[in-house]
């Protein structure tokens, strides 16, 4: 014999009394089934006359710990709020100070400058004259560093001497 399954008992006692017919009908052959749709019917029964009143200081509770979250959850999305702007504050500020450092150490570049030179009539270079003609060693330029350096130290009193012994 096939038993009937919860789900079954269950649909058969929310249905019309004439489409369950055949559930019923073995509900009054198999006790076995007709025990479990009775407990089914009654849980029901109960379920439904069940007082689901709550007392006025449950809802006062209730209402409490909502609002007591809802002001949690603002306080939090304020801060967090705040914090992302300060972040987002300092990588602007990052930014932009990078892009002043840069303009500031670009170098400049300056336009090429052309020069064109005209050519000069040949012209002959006078002889330059015995004034003209000096020691170098005795210039103004290194009159300073004459203490410092003895440039006649540096060059030998036989140069000629030297110079003739040196051929072979």
């Amino acid at each position: 014999m096939r038993h009937f399954s919860e789900a079954d008992l269950l649909e058969t006692y929310y249905t019309q009394p004439g489409e369950s017919m055949p559930v019923m009908m073995h509900l009054a052959d198999c006790s076995e089934c007709a025990a479990r749709y009775e407990r089914l019917e009654r849980k029901l029964r109960e379920a439904a006359a069940c007082n689901t009143e709550k007392p006025a200081t449950f809802w006062t509770r209730q209402r409490l710990q909502i609002m007591r979250r809802i002001d949690a959850h603002q306080s939090h999305a304020i801060s967090a709020r705040r914090t992302l702007r300060i972040a987002a504050a300092a990588i602007l500020s990052f930014f932009l100070g990078g892009a002043v450092v840069y303009e500031s150490v670009k170098p400049v570049h300056q336009p090429v400058r052309v020069i064109h030179v005209a050519p000069a009539a040949a012209q002959t270079a006078p002889a330059p004259s015995a004034a003209d003609i000096h020691d170098a060693w005795q210039s103004e330029e290194l009159q300073d560093f004459h203490n410092v350096v003895e440039w006649e130290a540096w060059v030998p009193d036989n140069k000629t001497a030297s110079n003739q012994g040196s051929s072979l």
